[in-house]
């Protein structure tokens, strides 16, 4: 069975599908595949060859994957534009009834179907928010299946792109297909100041990129730790700075004087074994941020409130 992995245009979130006749797919290729919310033209991230055992290893149902109807035409490329200038005037619009309402919320993103079988607002607000005559109004003038999804800060950005504080494309928005929860411990870990002020994205909650080292700092767990004294190639010392990036440990040598030292020194076979395996697992989670079409995926940050109507 060949499984493809793919982009959703709205939410940039990553979905799965099946294709039965079009292994040909590359990277990049554009692809139409049938949804719960209609055709919809998305990117191929990646394709898979598995058997429907390797599905149940990564607790995937067979049932629940979608399937690829057909590689995207000049037709499907045309309407998908049509779409996007057409989803702009509807955020006008939505945004005027929302004045009209007198609603508390702040539109963020509009999205239509290929075939415009629906068409989903996005929108971020500081507690939930009762729009259900917000969505007869707009089910009235474009006479259409209308959904409004309340979304998070972070799912914010990754949609609309912003630059972090490092002068780069924020990760969410570049690369990151889902969201891993991100607290303080691990700037401590990394010896950071904890300090959320300057360890926070432009969506004010804490840098995503906090996370990416993570794995690589379980190496700690088999190492000395600051202060204690060990015995090196060169004698006896106290170690004095742990550097996991570079895997280095500089000791201060009774005999006087600081030397570094490789991690592997101080770690048996069988632990560093342990911790590449532990690097292993952080690369091998193909599936892990598969998600429903326009759904945001289960974080502390994430709202989802969908409403349609016939």
């Amino acid at each position: 069975m060949t499984i493809v992995k793919f982009k959703y245009p709205d939410t940039e979130k990553s979905g799965l599908a099946r294709a039965v006749e079009f292994e040909t797919l590359r990277y990049g290729d554009r692809v139409v595949v049938k949804t719960d919310r209609g055709e919809e033209l998305v990117k191929v991230l990646d394709l898979y060859s598995l058997e429907e055992s390797s599905l149940e290893k990564f607790e995937i149902d067979k049932v629940s994957l979608y399937e690829v109807v057909r590689k995207s035409t000049e037709e499907d490329f045309n309407r998908f534009t049509e779409n996007q200038l057409f989803a702009v005037e509807a955020l006008e619009v939505c945004k005027e009834k929302v004045k009209k309402h007198e609603l508390p919320m702040k539109l963020v993103k509009a999205y239509s179907t290929l075939n415009r079988e629906r068409i989903v607002f996005y929108f971020t607000a500081e507690s939930r928010v009762d729009f259900r005559q917000l969505v007869r109004d707009l089910a009235a003038h474009f006479k259409t299946r209308i959904e409004l999804r309340q979304i998070g800060v972070r799912d914010e950005v990754k949609m609309i792109g912003a630059v972090g504080m490092c002068g780069r494309i924020c990760c969410c928005k570049d690369f990151l297909e889902c969201f891993d929860s991100v607290s303080l411990n691990l700037a401590r870990l990394q010896g950071l100041p904890p300090n959320p002020g300057k360890l926070s994205g432009t969506c004010g909650r804490l840098m995503c990129c906090l996370k990416f080292e993570e794995a690589n700092y379980y190496i700690r767990n088999f190492l000395p730790d600051v202060g204690e004294a060990v015995e090196t190639p060169e004698g006896k010392g106290t170690v004095v700075d742990i550097n996991v990036p570079l895997e280095m440990l500089t000791v201060e040598l009774e005999t006087g004087g600081r030397k570094q030292f490789s991690i592997r020194y101080f770690v048996t076979r069988e632990q560093w074994n342990e911790y590449i395996e532990k690097l292993k697992e952080k690369h091998e989670d193909r599936f892990k941020c598969f998600s429903r079409p326009g759904v945001i995926n289960d974080n502390e940050d994430s709202e989802g409130t969908p409403e349609p109507t016939e």
